[in-house]
């Protein structure tokens, strides 16, 4: 049957034929230009709508009929040719000769008609390409803004080959570094010894990833800066009088930011690290800072920053210009040190502050905070002394770990962690009694062995970063391992994917020798969920304690996704598909903020991981 928004605008006049109504008289065209609106004129009715004196003695049967074809009128419009009514007698017609239709293919007619109008419309017109341009670029700057503000998530772990990495480490011939900063294709990094250093990643090649032992081109250092920089001309000597102990790149390239020890707060010019202003609003040392990402429609006031400090305090600041670096507020809430700080949005950031246990989210425009609890139940195995680091996700959630190995998911509408895996990179056997004791007599060791309540120590998690927009976390510890984390596809629950490095052999390895081993994780509600049924290699037994493809502690963590560069319309470049997967890791021999842990054979400086797309085994080809 005909449908009155599927027909034609033809179609659309709904007028009844002539032999319907005997004894109608002619029609009268609308005064009123066919705007669909009737005129009291020559009705007998006033502009009030009343019915005059005149029209009471009609029969109530005419006043009615001639009533119902004032208000046809007034919805069909102006009358037009009587072609028009013609056409639409005979499309009802041919919509009537098939009733026997079901309703699918009804639906499948309609759609069909009305494709060959649109095709019709566009054969007569045509089409404006600048119109079609414009709609594409719409799109992509949409894309674009939800992929920066986390409301694009892809699911991107499975097309990653994580188990051959390309694996390049480089030694700066410093102290430990602290901390690593990427914005490609460059690679920042500062070190207990007041060093910055800027360095240029070469893209992968080929042959490392066609076949094993390929070529690996190291990264190439372009600037260095250690301590204070003295000029006789300035008016203000730069540079940092202690150890370094945070770092940030702006996303737009022009800026980087580190914070020390020695309280002060320096912003960098990336070409050529020349120092622009130091900030002394902090009163103790600076340990924490990010810069918040830029959208297109906020690319024009700059970027934003925000600082954490051990003062118990976060900061931000304004970066519109070499000639515009101002602090802006200050935020108060946490009851210990601040440890790190990462940014959700322009006005959004998320913090963890050391031993209160507590990570806080922070709403700078609307002046308000909220806390999350990172406290552990009673029946834990081992209890959350510290939340050492955090991990925007954003627009919503994040993630924290701990110094018992704990590693939580958290959405902003929750004050309980929707996901916990305890002792997610395992624990360290304890040494043997006879090390640890004074005492030489067999007798008095078998006594205190019967007595011995000694645990093995979590492995603390010192490092932890998050892809935006991707199902994929990173997390680094003491252990030389850098663990792969997949959020799941409603972001409740995370699972172990990969260990960068861990070759299958290792795995099957340590499976032979200690069994298969199922990781568990918590909801938020205590229930024990199942995470990984696949093989794991066990994180406490002796097998898998051995050093890992990173010589030394993991102090810090950076990543971004490798795309091909393509030429746009206008002849500019712009990014292509993904290639992979860049994981820049900073090491030392020492951990970030102590010299607690000493790991004789680990090496200062940072290794990269360059992850491949995984490749069909048929045909050989990239997925």
């Amino acid at each position: 049957m005909s449908s009155f928004f599927t027909a034609s605008e033809s179609q659309r006049k709904r007028k009844r034929p002539e032999n319907d109504r005997p004894g109608k008289p002619r029609k009268r065209q609308d005064v009123n230009g066919g705007t669909g609106r009737s005129t009291d004129r020559g009705r007998g009715r006033g502009r009030g709508g009343r019915i005059k004196t005149s029209d009471r003695a009609r029969p109530p049967q005419r006043q009615q009929r001639e009533q119902d074809e004032e208000r046809d009128e007034s919805i069909s419009g102006s009358d037009t040719a009587q072609d028009e009514a013609s056409a639409g007698s005979a499309g009802e017609t041919e919509a009537s000769s098939e009733e026997d239709e079901t309703a699918a293919e009804r639906r499948v007619r309609l759609a069909q008609r009305y494709l060959d109008r649109i095709k019709g419309e566009v054969d007569e017109a045509g089409f404006d390409a600048e119109d079609l341009d414009r709609d594409i670029i719409a799109r992509r700057l949409k894309e674009d803004v939800d992929e920066v503000k986390g409301r694009q998530f892809r699911l991107i772990a499975n097309t990653l080959d994580f188990e051959n990495p390309d694996k390049i480490t480089f030694r700066a011939d410093t102290h430990s570094t602290t901390a690593v900063a990427v914005c490609k294709p460059y690679v920042y990094t500062v070190s207990k010894d007041k060093t910055l250093i800027k360095w240029q990643l070469q893209p992968p090649s080929e042959d490392a990833r066609q076949r094993k032992g390929g070529v690996k081109r190291k990264p190439k250092q372009l600037a260095y800066v250690r301590g204070i920089k003295i000029k006789a001309t300035s008016p203000q000597q730069h540079g940092h009088t202690g150890a370094i102990l945070s770092l940030a790149a702006s996303p737009d390239g022009n800026y980087v930011a580190t914070g020390g020890a020695d309280k002060k707060l320096i912003i960098w010019r990336a070409s050529d690290l020349t120092p622009l202003k130091t900030f002394y609003t902090h009163r103790d040392g600076v340990t924490g800072l990010d810069f918040a990402p830029i959208t297109s429609n906020q690319s024009g006031f700059g970027a934003q920053l925000f600082s954490a400090s051990m003062d118990r305090s976060i900061k931000t600041y304004s970066l519109a210009g070499d000639d515009s670096l101002a602090y802006v507020e200050t935020l108060f809430g946490h009851q210990d040190h601040v440890l790190a700080v990462s940014a959700l949005s322009q006005d959004q950031c998320v913090s963890v502050g050391a031993r209160d246990r507590s990570a806080r989210l922070w709403k700078v425009v609307d002046e308000t905070q909220l806390k999350f609890l990172g406290d552990s139940s009673r029946n834990d195995e081992y209890q959350t002394g510290s939340l050492d680091c955090v991990a925007a996700i954003p627009p919503q959630h994040f993630v924290t770990g701990s110094d018992s190995g704990a590693l939580q998911l958290w959405s902003m509408h929750k004050k309980k962690s929707l996901f916990t895996i305890r002792k997610a990179h395992g624990v360290d056997d304890l040494p043997p009694l006879e090390e640890v004791t004074s005492e030489s007599d067999p007798k008095v060791i078998a006594e205190l062995k019967k007595s011995d309540k000694r645990r093995p120590t979590p492995r603390g998690i010192t490092a932890l970063i998050a892809l935006p927009g991707t199902d994929i976390i990173l997390s680094g510890s003491w252990d030389g391992w850098v663990r792969v984390w997949k959020v799941s596809d409603d972001k409740r629950s995370l699972a172990p994917f990969a260990i960068l490095g861990k070759q299958d052999e290792d795995i099957q390895m340590n499976d032979t020798l200690n069994g298969t081993i199922t990781v568990n994780g918590t909801t938020d509600d205590g229930e024990q969920t199942p995470v990984a049924d696949h093989p794991h290699p066990n994180p406490t037994s002796a097998a898998s304690t051995g050093p890992g493809p990173v010589r030394g502690i993991i102090n810090s963590l950076a990543v971004f996704e490798r795309r091909k560069e393509t030429t746009n319309e206008f002849g500019g470049k712009k990014e292509g598909e993904s290639e992979g997967l860049c994981v820049v890791a900073g090491t030392g021999k020492e951990t970030r903020l102590g010299r607690w842990l000493n790991i004789k054979s680990g090496r200062n400086g940072a290794v990269v991981f360059e992850i491949p797309l995984k490749k069909e085994k048929e045909n050989d080809t990239l997925v």
